[in-house]
């Protein structure tokens, strides 16, 4: 399955080839970070003929360009709101610590 880089919102092969911007999110969908060919780690791309690019988050015309396929993380959106509340929490907590009284 294909994901955005920014967002993580699942595409689909209709989508690809339709838009060239993410529909949840707006970003790019091909540029570097959504190739397969890019090392996220290094920032770099790991193809030896392909050009260089500035920016990587956005669009660009590598002719190498493959949309990398992520796994399907497999949780229901039950179980990913409750971790996104469960983060929020957490993140509620951190900046309690900071506030002046």
């Amino acid at each position: 399955m294909w994901h955005c880089h920014y967002c993580r919102a699942a595409l689909t092969a209709d989508t690809l080839q339709r838009n060239r911007l993410c529909p949840k999110c707006g970003s790019d969908l091909h540029c570097c970070k959504n190739c397969a060919h890019f090392d996220e780690p290094r920032n770099q791309c790991l193809e030896p003929e392909g050009p260089w690019v500035r920016d990587r988050a956005v669009q660009n015309s590598c002719p190498f360009f493959e949309m990398r396929v992520t796994a399907d993380s497999g949780k229901s959106d039950a179980q990913k709101n409750e971790a996104a509340a469960e983060a929020e929490k957490a993140k509620e907590a951190f900046r309690a610590l900071f506030r002046s009284a």
